[in-house]
């Protein structure tokens, strides 16, 4: 799960951009070590768009577990929700160097306006970034022992993967449905993560892990579908390119969208299933979670009856975060 339309599929448009003004690596001075996280982060992990996915990740995901939790009587977002919001913003900054060390090869070829593909940022600056920003999350989370262990397994797993395809090769690039499968324990552990962080704000945090693994799952699962689903429309397009990664080559147009859908209608029926919004009273805000339904619906018809090469960008950007919004007022709503 990255920040909504961080990193756009490559198309047609992508192969043969202009790169007058993008130079290949190597064949300008990129400047400073400043002036080349800067253009990292303008090209790959724009800050505004990422600060606040990752702060509707944070409380929404938060709100989700305050509204399906009974021994939950009055929750608020509070200082330790800024705190795995902030968590969230340097860990997809971590997994955002990850995958553009990972399709360095291939941005070179379909994508090279990105920065690391044109030299604007160099791979020593990226192992840097990463290695300072993973040093930042475990210190930042050291009070708290479950957010931490979860932390530094996220962490490790990640870099077995990034190893594994630097080195090794495996998986490789064009293998998306295998790559996105061994991707996805570290949105697990991230969620986790923020599931450790309610309980220790809620002084909850005494329960087994078979009890709080049993509790949590259901909304793992809520979160996770949603996640697919913008994985999937992220990369739908009506005719691939000759080079371009999308799940429409593996699965064709018509299943990939029904996938897309699929998966959003499963996390808002999972979502109803735990709040039960039909019993009336407080739990009936959990009627909201129908709403990014609606977003996904209207934009498959749009698609359809346009003919458009590519999912509504809207769409793209805007499912997610009003996932998290909706969760994030079901939880205030429930739990006032």
């Amino acid at each position: 799960m990255s920040p909504p339309a961080a990193r756009p599929a490559a198309g047609p448009e992508a192969v043969t951009a202009p790169t007058a003004s993008a130079p290949a690596g190597g064949s300008t001075d990129p400047g400073p070590f400043a002036v080349r996280l800067g253009a990292f982060l303008r090209g790959s992990f724009p800050l505004p768009l990422s600060l606040v996915f990752a702060g509707v990740w944070a409380v929404g995901a938060t709100g989700l577990f305050a509204a399906a939790d009974a021994r939950v009587g009055h929750w608020r977002p509070g200082w330790g929700t800024v705190g795995a919001a902030l968590t969230v913003l340097v860990d997809l900054l971590v997994l955002r160097v990850a995958d553009d060390l990972r399709d360095l090869p291939y941005d070179r070829r379909h994508n090279p306006t990105r920065p690391l593909a044109r030299g604007a940022v160099l791979p020593r600056d990226l192992y840097v970034l990463s290695g300072a920003g993973a040093a930042f999350l475990l210190l930042l989370n050291a009070g708290n022992r479950a957010a931490l262990l979860l932390i530094a397994a996220q962490l490790v797993y990640t870099t077995l993967l990034v190893g594994a395809e630097l080195r090794l090769g495996w998986p490789r690039g064009d293998a998306v449905v295998t790559g996105v499968l061994l991707s996805s324990p570290v949105q697990v552990l991230l969620n986790l993560y923020l599931y450790a962080v309610f309980l220790h704000d809620t002084g909850l945090d005494g329960d087994s892990v078979a009890r709080a693994g049993k509790h949590v799952l259901p909304l793992l699962v809520v979160i996770m579908l949603a996640a697919t689903h913008h994985e999937l429309v992220r990369k739908v397009v009506r005719e691939p390119g000759a080079h371009e990664r999308t799940y429409v080559r593996v699965f064709g147009l018509r299943t990939t969208v029904a996938l897309a859908l699929g998966s959003a209608a499963g996390s808002a029926a999972v979502s109803l299933a735990v709040l039960r919004p039909w019993v009336g009273g407080a739990a009936g805000w959990g009627w909201l979670a129908l709403l990014p339904v609606v977003v996904a619906a209207l934009a498959a018809r749009r698609f359809d009856r346009t003919g458009a090469a590519r999912w509504p960008v809207g769409a793209v950007v805007g499912y997610l975060p009003a996932v998290f919004v909706c969760h994030l007022l079901i939880g205030l709503g429930v739990s006032s």
